[in-house]
């Protein structure tokens, strides 16, 4: 049976280690689940909390709106 998720963010990197790296930085405690080796499903309800945890790690995430 296929599963549907509403209010779900995803953080998608250009490549596995940068993923990698994000995850190693602190990232990893947004993340609820890792879908592939570039992607990962963090908590949208600490969205706030994450970019800023970006930006002091000097990453400047694209947002898009679906």
């Amino acid at each position: 049976m296929p599963s549907l998720t509403t209010h779900c963010a995803i953080l998608e990197t250009i490549d596995a280690s940068t993923l990698e790296h994000l995850l190693a930085s602190g990232v990893g405690r947004f993340v609820v689940r890792q879908l592939a080796p570039t992607v990962v499903v963090v908590d949208h309800g600490r969205l706030p909390e994450l970019r800023r945890h970006l930006k002091q790690l000097g990453q400047t995430p694209r947002i898009t709106i679906e």
